[in-house]
């Protein structure tokens, strides 16, 4: 009989476990249900907080900024004047009758300015930049209504050179190697043309240590494409494609691109530039300086 009652009491514990474990889980679900609402509830109101925020700053900009957009159309070269010319127009937020507005044009650290014309709250200018002056250039308004001017940042390009009618676009190579005092190099470089001009008498010029040793004809590769029809990718009119140039350790090898576009502007293109170690074991890429890298000058 006390047996019995023992397994009763055992049982009963049990069931008394099971359902209080039952109890806390169930609580535990709510508690996390009513936690994941609230944190859903927060992230709205963050997220709405952040929207007001977004609409507010731009009410803040449309209250303070005068600059509502702007175009930048490159439209060819002036060969008289040796200047890539461009048309620059700007809108404006508010104007009144007297507005007038200046364009600042600030190309290496050198800053000239001159009037826009405007109607309707949109003026333009015409603009002329020396194009072997390659490197930054930056646009900016100065804008003069009821006796006060305000400054207004336009736009601001990194090089020059992404503007000109051609420009290094891409490459596609292998790797190069050193074997027996001969430095071996396979290459393609995407030229992308603009402004309807044409790539004339492209030619692949090798430089050791800084002196032309050897001069190579251009073709348009087989081997890489473009599915821009204004990028054209060109190799070596080699025998297999590739440069070859007998070299020492420690030596430095360089691949350029020469030519010129259809408004008779030269190009000479900094493809690649290789050191090879004091070991004569190991090929190293020398990083250009620039994206473009690229030095043009005028047909004499």
């Amino acid at each position: 009989m006390k047996k019995n009652w023992l397994q009763i009491l055992s049982l009963a514990l049990n069931v008394a476990l099971l359902i209080a474990l039952l109890v806390t889980r169930w609580e535990l679900m709510n508690t996390q249900t009513i936690l994941k609402s609230n944190l859903d509830g927060i992230a709205y109101r963050l997220s709405d907080v952040d929207d007001r925020i977004t609409n507010l700053s731009a009410k803040q900009r449309e209250q303070t900024e005068s600059l509502s957009d702007f175009s930048l159309e490159p439209t060819g070269l002036d060969p008289e004047s040796h200047t890539l010319q461009a048309d620059m127009s700007i809108t404006l937020r508010r104007w009144t009758a007297d507005t007038e507005v200046a364009l600042a044009v600030t190309q290496n650290g050198r800053t000239t300015e001159q009037p826009m014309s405007g109607n309707g709250g949109v003026f333009t200018a015409l603009v002329s930049l020396p194009v072997e002056d390659t490197g930054e250039v930056s646009f900016a308004a100065n804008i003069t209504a009821g006796g006060q001017t305000s400054r207004e940042e336009v736009t601001s390009y990194s090089d020059l050179a992404v503007l000109l009618p051609l420009s290094n676009d891409s490459s596609g190579y292998g790797d190069p190697t050193y074997r027996g005092g001969n430095f071996q190099l396979q290459y393609d470089l995407g030229i992308r043309k603009q402004y309807g001009t044409e790539v004339i008498a492209p030619v692949f010029q090798v430089l050791k240590n800084g002196d032309s040793v050897r001069t190579l004809p251009a073709k348009i590769s087989e081997s890489t494409f473009s599915g821009d029809p204004d990028v054209v990718y060109y190799t070596p009119a080699s025998e297999n494609g590739g440069i070859a140039v007998s070299c020492q350790p420690e030596d430095t090898v360089e691949l350029h691109l020469l030519c010129r576009d259809s408004f008779g502007l030269s190009y000479d293109f900094t493809v690649c530039t290789y050191e090879i170690d004091q070991d004569g074991t190991m090929v190293e890429e020398v990083w250009p300086v620039t994206d473009y890298n690229v030095r043009v000058s005028w047909e004499k």
